[in-house]
């Protein structure tokens, strides 16, 4: 890949994080049904891409429409950090603590577990290695689209940086094995063409059992192997629909393992598992996480196709 499709690209991952996150943040914690009942009382409004924050107990009542949130902070700030790392090769980590107090200044809102950790390294009275708490959420998994593009360039993927990156806020062995698996399945999106359900979620199958046996995972709550065998069996049977994404990811929360199904799902819904624009917006209006979920699909699909 040349230097221009090399940045093309990485703006890519920027945009559609920043789209999705912000397109997203009006419907997060809604269900699809809910979504529908708003957008059907609010049919005689003039539509636009974005749309206003209303009653989102994380989210000021004031937030700017368009506004970005934490998955676009945090986003940005691990390509900051991998930017200064590859120009004078300084520690990495000590980059991606400094970029994380950076955001945290200027705004907290979603920020969730996040939030604590980062306030800890802020004041300095823990280390990156012990600031981290025992959450569960996606603030992980919504930031590592630019680590995997990293890894897809230079052929090197660092398990043990991507824990230490994950266990910085979400120090628990589901947060960490979900970060792990969606850091992979990002470079096999990033790096593959004319992809094939099947290849997909075999793929994503053994990766999750890889990591699940790891990190020792056995409740089936923290079992992404389960979910992605649920949707190898309705493809079977007939294809993967959106009942069958919501139902399989138990609606797309914010839970680490709910929040990857549900990008899982809107993918291997797709004839040849390559999102697109309209795949952001469906990530928005499905219900759950929408704004995280949709960023993370917007980091995908940039990351696949740059600025087009």
């Amino acid at each position: 890949m040349n230097s221009n499709e090399i940045l093309e690209r990485t703006i890519g991952i920027a945009l559609g994080t920043a789209i999705g996150d912000a397109k997203g943040i009006a419907y997060e914690t809604l269900t699809r049904q809910q979504i529908i009942d708003l957008q059907n009382k609010n049919k005689n409004i003039v539509e636009t891409l974005y749309t206003r924050v209303t009653n989102n107990p994380y989210i000021p009542e004031d937030w700017q429409i368009g506004r970005w949130t934490d998955d676009t902070q945090l986003t940005l700030a691990m390509m900051r950090a991998i930017t200064k790392y590859l120009q004078s090769n300084e520690d990495l980590m000590l980059n991606i603590v400094n970029e994380h107090i950076t955001e945290w200044k200027e705004s907290i809102a979603g920020w969730g577990g996040t939030k604590t950790a980062i306030e800890r390294l802020s004041n300095g009275t823990h280390t990156y290695r012990e600031s981290g708490n025992n959450a569960q959420g996606n603030g992980v998994l919504m930031k590592l689209a630019p680590l995997a593009f990293y890894y897809s360039q230079c052929d090197n993927v660092n398990d043990d940086e991507i824990e230490a990156i994950c266990r910085m806020t979400h120090n628990s062995s589901v947060a960490v094995s979900t970060a792990c698996i969606y850091v992979h399945m990002c470079i096999y999106l990033f790096r593959k063409e004319n992809l094939i359900v099947d290849d997909f979620l075999e793929y994503i199958y053994q990766l999750s059992l890889n990591y699940e046996t790891k990190y020792e995972l056995h409740e089936e709550k923290h079992l992404v192997s389960v979910r992605i065998k649920h949707y190898l069996e309705a493809k079977l049977s007939s294809d993967i629909d959106e009942k069958s994404i919501i139902d399989i990811s138990d609606g797309g929360t914010y839970y680490c393992v709910n929040s990857l199904t549900m990008i899982i799902g809107l993918i291997a819904c797709l004839p040849t598992c390559e999102p697109d624009f309209h795949t952001l917006i469906r990530a928005t209006e499905i219900g759950g996480d929408t704004d995280s979920n949709a960023a993370m699909i917007g980091a995908i699909v940039g990351g696949r196709t740059g600025v087009k």
